[in-house]
């Protein structure tokens, strides 16, 4: 109890001769089940899933593919349907990937000036957290999430209330994939916000592509990601997250300059990143 007094996570007091302990004001906020900022989901992911899928990572590095197989017995497509079978499987896997992105979601949405346009599309943006984000610096702006019906599903759950959120009725939801290009809503800015991390180099060029196809004129893509610095030695946590995409996903973290590239190679233009959070960066550019 001692220790986790000296790790801020509890508070000790006298009453009387006895020594109690209650939680700090931190633990309250980021590790109890109802509050709003709390980690518990993502802790509980991480300790289910990340931590052993990372144990094999000397045989993803060697190997150079995923180890769902190797840790899990099952492939990544089959994983997810067997481990988030109920709604509250489901449930505990969007509020993860919420509480993961929460304080991010708010850097990313001030970095770069997004005032010129007046809809947005969040392909993969799950429950909305980017989006209620957005909402608050942008209160003009129309901001449509396109996620998979699961996550759609539950993203009412996730709703902030109106007074932390006055302009949340600017946030609306629908069924697609950012693979379809016939089911991505129509929009002048699109986001893409931990999502190109994700995927293999030909996914990548697909994703991009189809919102390349989809944007006007004169749009913008926002991606969010962690950069690497240009000598590839550092930061440690985006680097430690890129071997994670290893492990996981086959993605990976880029550089700046690796980003510039690979936009410019589908058409856009004007591409700008700027470090913005220490778990997220953002990289801007439009489309001529």
């Amino acid at each position: 109890m001692d220790t986790l007094v000296a790790m801020e996570l509890l508070e000790k007091f006298k009453q009387g001769d006895q020594w109690l302990y209650s939680n700090s004001e931190m633990a309250t906020k980021f590790l109890t089940k109802d509050s709003p900022d709390s980690y518990l989901d993502m802790i509980a992911f991480t300790n289910k899933t990340l931590y052993p899928i990372f144990g094999n990572l000397e045989s993803a590095i060697l190997e150079g593919t995923t180890q769902w197989q190797k840790t899990f017995g099952m492939s990544a497509e089959d994983f997810f349907p067997n481990v988030c079978n109920t709604e509250e499987a489901k449930l505990r896997f969007m509020g993860a990937m919420h509480c993961n992105s929460l304080y991010a979601s708010y850097a990313a949405a001030k970095a770069i000036d997004l005032s010129a346009y007046r809809s947005c599309c969040d392909l993969g943006g799950a429950v909305g957290t980017l989006a209620y984000a957005l909402c608050q610096f942008y209160p003009e702006m129309k901001i449509t999430v396109c996620d998979l019906e699961p996550a759609v599903s539950l993203a009412h759950l996730f709703r902030p209330s109106v007074e932390a959120c006055p302009n949340q009725a600017n946030v609306s939801f629908a069924v697609g994939d950012f693979f379809k290009p016939e089911t991505i809503p129509k929009a002048d800015l699109y986001v893409l916000s931990h999502v190109l991390h994700d995927w293999s180099e030909d996914k990548v060029d697909l994703i991009l592509s189809n919102v390349y196809k989809c944007l006007p004129s004169g749009g913008g893509l926002l991606i969010c990601e962690r950069i690497l610095n240009e000598d590839k030695r550092g930061p440690l946590p985006s680097l430690i997250f890129s071997l994670l995409m290893l492990v996981s996903t086959g993605g990976k973290e880029r550089s700046a300059s690796e980003y510039k590239h690979l936009l410019e190679k589908h058409g856009f233009v004007d591409v700008q990143a700027k470090s913005v959070y220490f778990t997220q960066d953002a990289i801007f550019c439009r489309k001529m």
